[in-house]
């Protein structure tokens, strides 16, 4: 059990309670709370006179005073004290709670001794940006207080009750004569009135875990809060973001369904906890591409025997007719055979540009049918930009759809070359992303 200097009898806790009153005092290293970036968090004067910080989210941070000693303290978090009885709010590992300071000259460094991991989501900027400051979250909603609490610090502490015992740390003098530090102070969060759980899914391009500045957002994709008793899901806008509004006080765990052709660049799901007083930011979800196949066949792949073996194998031909293919002569055709379809590869020609396109398409439509090539890879066409394979499978056939025929000098021609080259480019693997 880890303990430091506190009293081993009743008669000494009875004489360091009456000797504190005389001899030592609470709060002479006072808290300061600032946000990440170390800027201190705004008061307001309680009734009875006290300072309260006010925090519109639980990204609440502490920043120790610096004339604080170096040394190893406990903090945690519990209810206001005016709520009568404290309870314990803070939800992290106890371990965690041991922080060891070094004071350098007024520039405090943070370090967790006993931390299994001390991730850098644990610690924000200290005061003023100087130094470094703790995380106070997660912390549980308390039954007594809404949206009020306390954060507590001291260097002398007593866990005979277990470190969920809201009055472990120890003040008055010791028998040694030294006098503890014991240091408390109230904050707030947001006005009460819900708490929102909102944030981003992003496209993870290199694979890093970190959104860069030219990697956007990934919408339509579904997030869930999961909690005890079931789950409730969104989608993501165009933009990446996603919120659940007026989620109620509890546990949660935030899951991003990662579709199947991503994984998860750094974490699926995600742990909170909601106080029902201020949104809860989560961090964002990272959707790295996965490996696709985009390894195509050119249109002569499809007239030959393999080619043909193939189309045979998984039934193409009925699904021709969606492509909206065309002849020479701009009519819309649906060969029923193979020796059909290979005439009609063979003699693909320019003179009606919409029959060059046409059997292009039909060569990138097998590639998909048969898995050469996923409908979601991406290429990067010159003319047209970037697009995934099935954007330019629709783009294609709708043209087609609108402009069968299109012979030298027709105002459409230039549009039906230009899809023609990207699928040739594509059939060719000379424009993959």
């Amino acid at each position: 059990m880890l303990r430091t200097s506190f009293l081993a009898t009743a008669a000494a806790a009875l004489f360091a309670t009456m000797a504190s009153a005389q001899f030592c005092s609470d709060n002479l290293y006072p808290a300061r709370l600032v946000d990440q970036n170390g800027v201190e968090l705004p008061k307001v004067t309680l009734a009875d006179g006290a300072p309260q910080y006010v925090a519109s989210s639980e990204a609440v941070y502490l920043a120790f005073n610096p004339t604080l000693p170096s040394g190893t303290y406990y903090v945690f978090v519990t209810n206001a004290p005016a709520d009568g009885l404290l309870e314990m709010l803070s939800t992290n590992d106890p371990m965690d709670r041991f922080v060891s300071v070094q004071n350098n000259g007024g520039v405090l460094t943070l370090s967790l001794p006993f931390a299994d991991e001390a991730t850098p989501e644990r610690f924000g900027a200290g005061l003023g940006g100087q130094g470094m400051s703790l995380r106070l979250s997660p912390f549980s909603a308390s039954a007594t207080s809404q949206c009020r609490f306390n954060v507590l610090f001291g260097d002398t502490w007593d866990l005979t009750y277990g470190y969920d015992h809201p009055y472990l740390l120890v003040g008055g003098l010791q028998p040694n004569g030294v006098c503890p530090v014991r240091t408390y102070h109230q904050f707030r969060i947001g006005d009460g009135d819900g708490s929102d759980v909102l944030g981003s899914v992003f496209v993870d391009q290199d694979h890093d875990g970190q959104r860069d500045g030219n990697e956007g957002g990934f919408g339509g994709q579904e997030v869930r809060l999961v909690d005890a008793n079931g789950s409730i899901s969104t989608t993501t806008n165009a933009a990446g973001e996603y919120r659940f509004a007026n989620v109620a006080a509890g546990s949660y765990t935030v899951e991003f369904v990662v579709p199947p052709t991503h994984v998860a660049g750094n974490t699926a799901s995600v742990a909170i906890e909601v106080c029902d007083c201020a949104d809860v930011p989560v961090s964002a979800f990272a959707a790295a591409p996965m490996a696709l196949p985009c390894n195509a066949r050119t249109v002569a792949y499809w007239y030959n025997n393999n080619g043909t073996q193939k189309i045979q194998q998984y039934g193409l031909l009925p699904t021709l007719p969606v492509l909206n293919i065309v002849n020479t002569f701009g009519c819309y055709v649906s060969p029923n055979s193979v020796f059909g379809l290979r005439v009609y590869l063979l003699f693909a020609n320019g003179w009606n540009q919409g029959y060059e396109l046409s059997a292009q398409l039909v060569a990138m439509h097998c590639n998909v049918a048969v898995g050469f090539v996923h409908p979601a890879c991406v290429l990067q066409d010159p003319q047209l930009g970037t697009m995934t394979v099935a954007q330019l499978l629709q783009q294609s056939a709708a043209f087609l759809d609108a402009h069968p025929y299109t012979p030298p000098c027709t105002f459409h021609r230039l549009q039906a070359s230009r899809l023609t080259a990207a699928l040739a480019r594509a059939n060719n693997n000379l424009i993959w992303q």
